[in-house]
């Protein structure tokens, strides 16, 4: 049977429609980055291994031409062959351990960032590989990915130029030459390109020592919209150097929510900035965690049998990881309602996110039901989620029963998001108060001062163990256990009397009884609270406390003919009063949310008070203008009875003769 040839110009096209941005597409590469240089800190024999991913502009001689990724790698690089060999990986079957398993996000990526990339492997026994991902390289009879052994030994470019100078690779040469052209209008410089790449071989030697490395060397950025890509573009270096710069800058904002589980012994640097992947447990309150089993072959109500709470050996765990995003909340212009990230594999990488995720999860989507910046994040640590090549989405269709597997994925998501959501809700009195408390953590530095902080996988975080049950044709929380971490940022503040209160009994109850009369509290005197004001007292006691309150005694006056026959009420002198602690924090709490809605009420009505003082003025300036007009007119009218007069004299005297009408 006949096979079909790959057009390699097609492909090549394919590649670049690939990715809906630069940042995703070099998003691919760092996950390459990321497999190779991810260890695993709790294996013993890698325990002095420090990982390391450098993103830095390629500059020559003050000019910016591209951009490089380097890292090193935890085990030995295969062969620029192997690796070149399109659609064909060695982490196929690497499960939960390995982004990349297509075999072509290097390609592609390279593709898609750039007409021209270079890839550069020193090995720690002194092997070097160098290898060619250009555009001008592909052919109609299928994908030319050329690549070269060579060896350090300090003759590096005649080792080099011996195999360009081949017929075979006369195109190649032509590449390097263009790689050696600086500026815009220089033409194509071999020699200049060909020290450019040995000082990129001498520069991996300076950095690392000991391990393999592997760099990508991306020339001349292409622009974000691929119908921007104009030849003058490209090449005005300073218009180059922009892109290089913004494409940093999105990396460094993007990267450390896009990983959930880079550990302290992996260190990420974008330019001279080292990156931290704590994002979440920074932004988000209450943030707490739950594991649950997925069966993605068995549905969960399939037959008249309830079958979430089973655990079958095809089943694995997902963890969801759910809080209230602090800042989302604070900022105006932001959405609020529930988000979903989903992430993969044993770093955590950000597959894709959902805006809003209350029908997915089929939660209640009206109005704010949902919102405050509720977020859920599922981590697909173990792996199971098949994901499409540009690891953009999770490709149900691929399995044999994939859409009983997404079923049952967002039926016990949303059971988990409903439960969290209901349990943090019931702690104040509606959606508005809990927006309120929310919101209060909105500012960062505050955050940080409260604790240290850790990434996902080290923090000591909130866990809850849940039993689930079928409620209207969906999945609900039926019991639950919760253990309280000391990394969650609390709504509410926990206190020491909460945790140790026990369950009433008769027999606590009575000795709880035959101790509530305290001795009495030593009474001081204080200064007169002033009207409205709530002043405390020093306690003697846990239970009880004496203040002083505003409050007054009243004496009655006989009824007066001015109040229709009622006692009158006059206050007299304040009186003291005896509370317990719990009702003068509640009071004061009564007191702070008056305030708040005063200030709020105040924020409400200072449009209309100012547009009433505007209006008060020009009222006031039509006034005078009405007062001027009354008076100009009084005036004119007395001139007018001056004129009638005179009329009247000449007619009485027939020196008035009116004029005739024609």
């Amino acid at each position: 049977m006949a096979t079909t040839t790959v057009d390699g110009q097609g492909m090549w096209r394919a590649w670049k429609r690939g990715f809906t941005s630069n940042v995703r597409a070099f998003k691919d590469l760092i996950d390459n980055a990321v497999d190779a240089a991810f260890d695993d800190p709790l294996v013993e024999k890698n325990n002095n291994f420090i990982g390391r991913i450098d993103i830095y502009p390629d500059v020559y001689q003050s000019t910016t031409t591209g951009i490089c990724l380097q890292n090193n790698c935890v085990k030995s690089v295969a062969s620029l062959e192997k690796v070149f060999v399109v659609y064909e990986s060695s982490k196929v079957d690497s499960g939960a351990d390995a982004v990349g398993e297509n075999g072509v996000g290097l390609k592609q990526a390279c593709a898609a960032l750039s007409d021209l990339s270079f890839v550069l492997v020193k090995r720690a026994n002194n092997e070097l590989s160098f290898g060619v991902i250009a555009e001008s390289l592909q052919l109609r009879g299928g994908v030319r990915l050329p690549s070269f052994n060579l060896v350090d030994n300090g003759s590096l470019y005649m080792q080099l130029s011996d195999h360009l100078n081949t017929p075979e690779y006369v195109d190649v040469k032509k590449c390097i030459a263009r790689y050696g052209a600086i500026e815009p209008n220089d033409p194509p410089n071999f020699p200049n390109g060909m020290k450019r790449i040995c000082e990129h071989f001498q520069a991996m030697n300076r950095r690392y020592s000991g391990h393999d490395l592997f760099e990508v060397i991306m020339d001349r950025i292409r622009h974000q919209s691929s119908k921007d890509d104009t030849v003058q573009q490209v090449d005005v270096h300073h218009e180059q150097k922009t892109r290089v710069h913004t494409l940093m800058r999105d990396i460094k904002k993007e990267l450390p929510k896009t990983y959930l589980h880079i550990p302290d012994n992996l260190h990420f640097r974008v330019g001279k900035d080292r990156l931290e992947f704590k994002h979440w447990p920074q932004r988000l309150v209450e943030l707490s965690a739950f594991t649950i089993k997925v069966n993605p072959n068995l549905g969960w109500n399939e037959g008249d049998t309830f079958r979430a709470n089973d655990e079958r050996d095809d089943s694995y765990e997902l963890r969801i990881f759910c809080g209230f995003d602090a800042d989302r909340a604070t900022l105006p212009n932001s959405r609020k309602e529930c988000t979903l990230h989903l992430h993969s594999r044993k770093s955590g990488r950000l597959i894709c996110t959902d805006a809003d995720a209350r029908t997915k999860l089929q939660l209640p989507a009206s109005g704010s039901d949902y919102s405050q910046g509720l977020t859920v994040i599922m981590d697909d640590f173990t792996g199971k989620l098949p994901l499409n090549p540009t690891k953009q989405g999770v490709a149900f269709a691929e399995e044999r029963r994939g859409a009983v597997h997404e079923e049952n994925l967002y039926q016990l998501v949303g059971a988990v998001a409903h439960f969290y959501y209901q349990t943090h809700l019931k702690k104040f009195k509606g959606k508005t108060q809990l927006m309120q408390q929310v919101c209060k953590f909105g500012d960062w530095a505050n955050r940080d001062r409260r604790r240290q902080l850790k990434s996902c996988q080290e923090s000591d975080l909130t866990t809850y163990r849940v039993t689930l049950k079928k409620s209207q044709r969906r999945i609900r929380v039926d019991n639950f256990e919760v253990c309280e971490g000391e990394d969650t940022l609390c709504l509410v503040e926990r206190t020491t009397k909460s945790r140790e209160k026990k369950r009433k009994t008769p027999t606590n109850a009575a000795a709880e009884r035959s101790n509530t009369e305290p001795d009495l509290p030593i009474t001081k005197r204080r200064r007169r609270a002033a009207p409205g004001a709530l002043q405390e007292a020093e306690t003697s006691s846990e239970e009880i406390e004496e203040m002083r309150v505003p409050r007054r005694k009243t004496a009655k006056k006989p009824p007066s003919k001015r109040g229709g026959g009622k006692e009158e009420k006059n206050d007299v002198e304040e009186e003291m009063i005896t509370i317990k602690k719990s009702d003068y924090e509640e009071l004061v709490r009564g007191k702070e949310d008056l305030q708040t809605k005063l200030e709020d009420a105040d924020k409400m009505f200072a449009p209309f008070v100012e547009g009433n003082k505007k209006l008060k003025a020009s009222y006031t300036e039509l006034k005078a203008k009405n007062t001027e007009l009354k008076s100009e007119n009084k005036g004119m009218k007395a001139e007018n009875k001056e004129l009638k007069a005179e009329i009247k004299e000449l007619k009485a005297t027939k020196k008035f003769i009116p004029k005739k009408r024609k």
